[in-house]
């Protein structure tokens, strides 16, 4: 089991707070798995198993418990009123009106919560409004490439080993397959997971064929414009009809299931968020790739993929860069920190040279300038660094 310490490093410092830790990310991406990594803490530190307390409600163990009164008169029954209490709820999502539960749980007990769920909408609502700033939030992704090739303990600088996470992605769960086939019989039963638990349940929508194919086209155009028209045109050719409206009640569906993240454009110069255009890239490439023939791959979408989820997992806020008639493929900020990033698959003329170094070359400020791709030769010009795709994955930040 590889112990994931870039979240563990940051959870540790809220382990005794009173405060609801909330873990959320998409199904399969190592949420229950960092539970128990939190539960070996506890007790490496001395906490008695009597204390920990687990309830995964996919379990069926735990049907009758998803109710909210159901929940709290079991909870009242095994918790201890004179020591501390560490409580993990893996899925809470499941448990009708859990978050009266939580705010109760908080009043009534010497208490450390940990909850998990594979839905954004987790922290909306009624949960927002009792909790409000009593919980924090962590965000949990599938394996970066150096979390990847640790688990397996890989040689991160053979191709093959590269194109294989390209290929397959970043969920821990394939891993425990050799060949392709294996591999991609396991990503089509994540996807349907994905789309029968969390998308089509959000929808509560009629026409399943419909919501699946619209899902299979986002998933398969991850780095490329969204335009809701085009996909209602699209939809129209495949003889299916529906409105744009009907489109962005999807987007946000999938949204809301972590299975697609939204990256929005940046006015450079007018230094604002534009709300047009925007990008959606799948948060696996596994899950994109297996409906696709793997001879058909677009190389350059899976690269610029793979650098957006991991600058979301570096924790940066990330958009992509508007200058006049110019494109930066992504502006990456964080507290101190701004990099103005192009990605390509390959430099392989001087005219997708230009093209890709112009764009940086005009913005005038002094923050860092990348440009990444898979080319094993150094590219660097003008103060602006090219760097190879693998030895950029492989910095620790």
């Amino acid at each position: 089991m590889l112990l994931r310490q870039k979240y563990l490093k940051k959870i540790k410092p809220f382990i005794e707070s009173d405060l609801i830790k909330v873990i959320t990310g998409m199904r399969r991406s190592g949420k229950s798995v960092l539970l128990t990594q939190i539960k070996q803490l506890l007790k490496d530190s001395g906490v008695d198993d009597k204390q920990v307390h687990f309830i995964n409600f996919e379990s069926l163990k735990y049907k009758s418990l998803y109710n909210a009164d159901t929940l709290y008169d079991y909870l009242n029954k095994i918790l201890n009123s004179k020591e501390k209490n560490y409580v993990f709820f893996d899925e809470i999502q499941i448990v009708h009106g859990f978050e009266r539960v939580l705010n109760s749980l908080r009043v009534d007990y010497n208490i450390s919560i940990f909850i998990t769920g594979s839905n954004a909408d987790l922290l909306s609502g009624e949960l927002a409004t009792l909790l409000s700033g009593r919980y924090v939030r962590f965000d949990i992704f599938p394996f970066t490439y150096l979390e990847y090739i640790k688990f397996l303990d890989l040689d991160p600088k053979k191709d093959e080993v590269f194109m294989d996470y390209l290929l397959f992605g970043g969920l821990p769960q394939t891993y425990s397959f050799n060949n392709a086939q294996e591999k991609e019989a396991l990503l089509i039963d994540i996807l349907d997971s994905i789309v029968y638990k969390d998308i089509l349940m959000n929808l509560s929508a009629k026409n399943v064929e419909t919501v699946k194919r619209f899902i299979d086209y986002v998933v398969q155009s991850t780095s490329l414009d969204f335009n809701a028209q085009s996909i209602v045109k699209y939809l129209k050719s495949e003889r299916i009809n529906t409105t744009p409206d009907t489109i962005y009640s999807y987007i946000d569906a999938m949204l809301n299931s972590l299975i697609v993240r939204r990256c929005s454009r940046y006015d450079i110069k007018g230094k604002k968020v534009l709300k047009r255009n925007e990008k959606y890239y799948v948060a696996d490439l596994g899950l994109r790739n297996h409906t696709l023939n793997l001879d058909k791959i677009d190389y350059g979408a899976c690269i610029e993929t793979i650098v957006y989820n991991q600058l979301i997992a570096d924790g940066y806020e990330v958009h992509i860069g508007k200058l006049d008639e110019f494109e930066v493929d992504f502006i990456a900020t964080k507290p101190g920190v701004k990099k103005y990033i192009q990605v390509v698959y390959l430099l392989a003329n001087a005219e997708i040279i230009n093209r890709e170094f112009k764009g940086l070359e005009i913005i005038k400020d002094n923050y860092e300038k990348l440009v990444i791709s898979y080319d094993k030769v150094d590219f660097t010009r003008n103060g602006i660094k090219h760097i190879n795709i693998i030895d950029f994955l492989l910095k620790d930040e």
